[in-house]
Order: C-alpha cells, then sequence, then structure tokens
C-alpha cells in the first residue's frame, strides 16, 4: 500500500513536496525524487493521510534505512527556516554535510579516536573561576543561559573544561562553537589534552570525509565534544547537555551569504528546545547580550583578574599627526628592546595585500575594479592588483592609463608591506606574516602557530585572524596600526566593534610573565573611545553605547530585517524594490518602519548593482508578522524572477 510523504527538496521554494511511497521509510531519511527532468536528494519530514494533489509522483530511491535527522533537530530547523524566512529544503540542506547532500552512503570511514593520554592541570581553579564552574552546573539538565564575562587571560577556557567534563560524566555530548578556523586548533589540542572522549571537528578545512566522519560519530553519541564553526550547530546530538560559544561577539557567528542565519542566537533556541544550559564567553560581549543581562534573560558571571595573577597589558597611545611612516619612532624603539630580552612582538593592521591604493602621482587616477567599486589592492608578491570583493586580478599597468605618465605608486599599508618595512628595520629578526594569504595551503595557519608557540623571539605580522583567544606566552608587545578607520564607520555598530577589537587584541599580550604593553598609533589620540580603552573599561563604554542605541531606538532596541535586491541591470534592482515596498505598505502592521530603498555601501558588487530596503520594529512579532505575509505575497511581485533577492532577519553589516 502507498503512503504519501512530505519531502524537503533544495530549491529556492517556500514549500514542501508530497510523493508516493510503497516501502517503508523512516522520518529524517533521504530518499531520491523525480524533480522536473532530474532527480534530486530530498528529507522525510512527514507521512501524511492525504495531499492536495492529485497526481503525486513516486520516490525513486530510499537512501537510508535509519534517519539522518532526529525529530528534534527537524523540529530545530523547521523552526530556523520559520524565523529566518527561508526555504526549508535550503535550510535542511545546508545543514548537512556535502556527501549527504550528493546522496553519498552515510557510513563511517575512519572513526576519530579517543586521546591515549590526557593530563590534569598542575593549578587550581582561580575563586573566580570555581564559582562560575559551580553556578553553571547547577543548571545541569535544565535550560538557561550565562553570559561568562572575564577579561583576556582570566582562564574561560579552564571554566569550559571543567563543565564539559561534567557534561561528559553524565553521558551527556557538549557542543562547543568557535568563530573562526583559527581558534580551531588551539581549542582542539586544550579538549584532547583534557578530556577522554571522542572529539570531532566540524569546520571549512576538513575534508568532505572528514566531516561526514564528524558528523556521523556526533549523530550516534560516539563522540562526546563537538567543536567547530557555526555551521556545527545543526549537527544532530541525541544526548546533548551544553553548548558553549567561545568569543560570542564575533561577527563570524553570522552567516552571509545563502542561509542567513546567526549561530549564536540559534544556540539560545537549541537549548531551550533540549531543557540544557548555554554558556556564552567573551571578554567583550555584544550589546545584545549585556541587554539579555539587564532583562534578567541571561546570568552574567565575572571573571574580572587574569587566572595567572599577571597584570592585564599597559596600552599607551601613539600620535601620528606628525609622523611620515608607517611605524611610529617609538613604537620601533619599543619593539627593540623587547625583541633584545628575548621576548616576542606582535603588529596588527587588517588589512592584507601590500598596499590599498595604486595611483598616479601626476593626474590622482586611481586603479579600481571594472566589477566592483572598490580599489584595486596591490600584492607584490604575485605582482597583481586584486579585488578583494570580487576576486578578479589583473598585471599592474606601466603607464598611467589617463595620462600615459609613468608615475604610478602605491599609498597605504597592508600586511605585505608591513613585513618588507619591518625586515629593514630588524635585519635578522624572523617576521611571521599571518593573512588570508599565508594561510591558504592546509595546515600552514597550524605551523605558524607552532613557530610562535615554540617562544623565539619574532615579530608577528597580523591581521584580524590573530585578533582574539590565541595565547602566545612569550609575547610582549602589542602594535595595533591604521585603526582610525573604524572611528569613521557608517555603521552604528562600528564603534562597538573597534572597542571589541582593540581590547581583544591588547589581551594578546603578556598573558604570563611580566606585564605586557600594548601600544596604540592613531590619528585621533582625543577620540573618547580611548578613554575606555586605555583603562581597560569596556563596560562602561559599551554602558554609554547601550544608552545611545536606547535613544535611537535602534538594536539590541528593535528588531530590524534587510530586503536586499540585486541585478546587473541597475534600474531593475532599484524597481524591484520600489515594488516590494508598495506590497509592504499594502500589508497594513502597525509598528514597522520601512527605509529605503537605498543604494548599498558598495553600490557594485561583481556586476551587480545592490539595493536595501530596511524594516524595523521595537515589536518583534510584527515584524515577523510582515515578513511572512511578504513572503506569502512575494509570487505577486512582476520583477520577482528579473532580480536577485534575499531577506536578512538581525543583519550586522
Amino acid at each position: 500500500m502507498s503512503s504519501i510523504l512530505e519531502i524537503a527538496i533544495c530549491v529556492p521554494l517556500s514549500k514542501t513536496f508530497d510523493y508516493l511511497c510503497t516501502q517503508k521509510v523512516a522520518i529524517g531519511a533521504r530518499v531520491e525524487v523525480p524533480f522536473g527532468h532530474r532527480t534530486k536528494v530530498g528529507i522525510v519530514l512527514a507521512k501524511k493521510r492525504k495531499s492536495e494533489f492529485e497526481k503525486l509522483k513516486s520516490v525513486a530511491k530510499i537512501l537510508d534505512d535509519e534517519p539522518i535527522l532526529d525529530q528534534s533537530i527537524i523540529d530545530f530547523l523547521l523552526w530556523a527556516a520559520n524565523y529566518y524566512h527561508h526555504p526549508i529544503g535550503e535550510v535542511i540542506f545546508a545543514a548537512l554535510p556535502k556527501n549527504l547532500r550528493l546522496g553519498k552512503p552515510a557510513v563511517i570511514k575512519k572513526t576519530i579516536a579517543i586521546p591515549a593520554v590526557i593530563s590534569k592541570p598542575d593549578f587550581e581553579t582561580t575563586t573566580e573561576q570555581q564559582n562560575a564552574i559551580t553556578k553553571i552546573l547547577q543548571y545541569s539538565g535544565k535550560y538557561h543561559g550565562f553570559l561568562l564575562h572575564g577579561v583576556t587571560g582570566s582562564g574561560k577556557t579552564e571554566v569550559y573544561l571543567h563543565i564539559a567534563q561534567a557534561a561528559l560524566n553524565q553521558g551527556k555530548q557538549v557542543l562547543v562553537l568557535v568563530p573562526e578556523i583559527g581558534l580551531t586548533p588551539q581549542m582542539i589540542s586544550r579538549f584532547q589534552a583534557r578530556l577522554k572522549t571522542r572529539i570531532a571537528t566540524i569546520h571549512s578545512q576538513r575534508s568532505e570525509a572528514q566531516k561526514l566522519d564528524a558528523y556521523l560519530m556526533a549523530k550516534s553519541g560516539e563522540a562526546g565534544v563537538i567543536l567547530g564553526t557555526r555551521s556545527a550547530i545543526f549537527t544532530p546530538l541525541p544526548n546533548l547537555g551544553l553548548i558553549i560559544i567561545d568569543e560570542e561577539h564575533d561577527s563570524s557567528f553570522k552567516q552571509q551569504s545563502g542561509f542567513r542565519y546567526s549561530a549564536r542566537d540559534l544556540c539560545f533556541v537549541r537549548a531551550k528546545q533540549g531543557n540544557i544550559p548555554v554558556v556564552l564567553g567573551t571578554a567583550t560581549p555584544s550589546l545584545e547580550m549585556l541587554k539579555r543581562v539587564i532583562d534578567k534573560k541571561i546570568t552574567r558571571l565575572k571573571l574580572a583578574n587574569r587566572a595567572s595573577g599577571v597584570l592585564l597589558p599597559k596600552v599607551s597611545l601613539l600620535d601620528m599627526r606628525s609622523e611620515t611612516g608607517a611605524l611610529s619612532s617609538l613604537l620601533l624603539e619599543k619593539m627593540r628592546l623587547h625583541l633584545e630580552g628575548g621576548k616576542q612582538v606582535m603588529l596588527f593592521i587588517n588589512r592584507r595585500g601590500y598596499a590599498p591604493v595604486y595611483f598616479c602621482t601626476e593626474c590622482s587616477w586611481k586603479a579600481q575594479c571594472t566589477h566592483c567599486d572598490s580599489g584595486m589592492i596591490y600584492h607584490r608578491h604575485i605582482n597583481r592588483l586584486k579585488c578583494h570583493h570580487c576576486g578578479v586580478e589583473q598585471v599592474p599597468q606601466q603607464a598611467c592609463p589617463d595620462c600615459g605618465k609613468q608615475a604610478l605608486e602605491v599609498f597605504g599599508y597592508g600586511t605585505e608591506r608591513l613585513e618588507e618595512t619591518l625586515s629593514s628595520h630588524f635585519a635578522g629578526v624572523e617576521i611571521i606574516r599571518i593573512d588570508r594569504d599565508t594561510t591558504r595551503r592546509k595546515k600552514a595557519f597550524e605551523q605558524h602557530l607552532e613557530q610562535i608557540n615554540s617562544g623565539k623571539p619574532c615579530i608577528i605580522v597580523g591581521t584580524q585572524m590573530l585578533a582574539k583567544g590565541h595565547d602566545f606566552s612569550n609575547l610582549a608587545l602589542v602594535g595595533i596600526m591604521d585603526i582610525d578607520g573604524g572611528l569613521l564607520s557608517n555603521n552604528f555598530r562600528g564603534t562597538e566593534y573597534l572597542a571589541q577589537l582593540l581590547i581583544q587584541v591588547s589581551g594578546r599580550a603578556g598573558r604570563t610573565g611580566k606585564q605586557g604593553e600594548v601600544a596604540i598609533q592613531t590619528r585621533y589620540p582625543q577620540h573618547p573611545i580611548f578613554n575606555y580603552v586605555l583603562s581597560n573599561r569596556y563596560t562602561q563604554f559599551a554602558d554609554i553605547l547601550l544608552k545611545q542605541r536606547a535613544k535611537a531606538i535602534l538594536p539590541p532596541f528593535s528588531q530590524q530585517a534587510l530586503l536586499c535586491s540585486n541585478a546587473k541591470n541597475k534600474q531593475l534592482a532599484e524597481e524591484f524594490l520600489q515594488e516590494a515596498l508598495g506590497l509592504i505598505k499594502r500589508i497594513q502592521i502597525s509598528g514597522v518602519e520601512v527605509w529605503g530603498p537605498v543604494a548599498n555601501s558598495i553600490e557594485k558588487k561583481a556586476d551587480y548593482y545592490y539595493f536595501n530596503l530596511y524594516l524595523q520594529s521595537t515589536d518583534r512579532k510584527a515584524l515577523h508578522q510582515m515578513l511572512a505575509t511578504f513572503n506569502e505575497y512575494a509570487d505577486t511581485l512582476k520583477l520577482k524572477n528579473k532580480v536577485r533577492w534575499y531577506l536578512d532577519i538581525n543583519p550586522i553589516e
């Protein structure tokens, strides 16, 4: 006898599809189904008594005897699809490893080993750490959110290890999320050294086979700890007992393409559904989490002192208004003193490449990307101009294309040029550059970290990849360069991000031994943000920002959504949003403000023109009702199929 199955398929349509099936199949299993002129992989979501369609096609093939997704994870994904107003099929398939999406067998090829030897710490937890551990463990088996707010070096990872061990002792699994791949090796090594369980890792630098193995071992319960970047939030975990989010403030937890979700926000949903505690750790809490603390929705646990007893670094400002080069004379002198003392120095500059501007000194022509509204970045080691938005490359011109004169020069500094400049000042000193260009090769990042962790005197030049989480025991001085752009950001979150960045980078210095030192180069030394950074008063600065946001009714005191349209025809992109605006006005839900349409801050990217429509409300329910109704009637928009468009809930850019 045939049964009717409701199946999710990875297509950009906000609906599921009904198929007939004569065989027994489990909810959550994969099947192959005819779809148009092709066959597609689908996931069985439910069995139905009847369908609204008369003629149904039949399932072509059942791929799994056992479900790939259990009911709890299906419910979680359905919630996410509903909240983010994204097609359920795309949401479910974004949660699966590529090999499962392609219909390959759900078989473990290589079992993850249990660490052969584990070590016990040779130190006692501090009073602050023990207080945090005790309070979190009181909520074992209950839903509760904790903000573990600890200064850099206060031992947040030690708290994670203790509460993870307690969960493992109860036969539970632990999900640990980190914002960047760069933090994963360090966190893995710490967990492997202390916890006698299989630790599955899920991030983009794992092979597809490794990702599938980790996914299936987590799903079976064999892996006790699952450690990964944002997509790991979707891993099936039958015995989940604890969720930990490290560096919760980091914007990397927000997916910025396709299914645009926030892994940090989804952690609360998953913890609530599983009735378990969730712990978010950071030295610089996001304003969203501080607002939750104020509203008594989560509990803040403070670690106000460094676990080693070492003082927080001494921070000083270096006024660059009278300087001409990238490195001030005072910073160079500080670097020499620390290097001669056998210490390491780190220079932070959040721009890769050799120089950000390639221009003509005669007529002021600048190299611009022909596909984007952005300048081309010069990369000297490959002698190419590259666009960091669309990736296009070109050989630099020898003569100016406007005036014809051979007067082309570079302006500004990136990591590559800074490395070259340092070589001229510190001959014989090893310089380790860490950015996206030097870490593309597999395991390159881990090799760089090994060099640094050897403790030998060196200069580390890095981008934001080094800004958080890393623990370099012999690092004495951190120099922060070229951060003034953050003071002039047109993003209302700009000063929040800058304060977080400055404190996180500063926190790399002097974590063991003597007090470290931080030198910030700026042409705006009078800016009020520095008063708080110099004295490590992030919370007070965040309180000021919260008051400003409250007055302006900006997040976290309101909810936002972004409707973005893009097309190769500029007029079409804007006209679609005008049409969408007309539909939104007809929906007539009070309490929702609509702004736009306006051009994106970078209007043209990869030959597509981007326009935005912003929706905001202090009533979350009203905003989502508006968006759900808009999605329901979106098919009536005449230009719908002539542009690319998407909704972004709680956008951060």
